[in-house]
């Protein structure tokens, strides 16, 4: 693994999220009242992208079909996957986003 840079903490809304593409990897970005976390960019169950997706808290929800996801975990909740969303390590330092890859 190493540590890259996504993006600028300004460019993810807050309580909102976007995508990235780090070395052809999909990364959302999420910026919720629990803090910044770095997910695939991949509904784990349709093989969707998140991005769009509402928060609540460290909750994310698929935009296609709602299936919440923990964000600080991956792990999704209701009966269509047991499957986790990757997660990766972020951190927050000096207004940028970086995360373990």
């Amino acid at each position: 693994m190493a540590r890259v840079l996504l993006c600028r903490l300004e460019d993810v809304p807050e309580n909102g999220n976007r995508a990235f593409t780090v070395d052809d990897k999909a990364v959302l970005v999420c910026r919720s009242s629990s803090g910044v976390f770095a997910l695939e960019n991949m509904c784990s169950h349709a093989t969707s992208s998140l991005e769009g997706g509402k928060m609540k808290g460290p909750f994310l929800f698929c935009p296609l079909h709602g299936m919440r996801i923990d964000m600080r975990s991956g792990c999704p909740s209701g009966q269509l996957t047991k499957k986790p969303v990757k997660v990766y390590e972020a951190t927050v330092e000096d207004g940028q986003v970086f995360a373990e890859l």
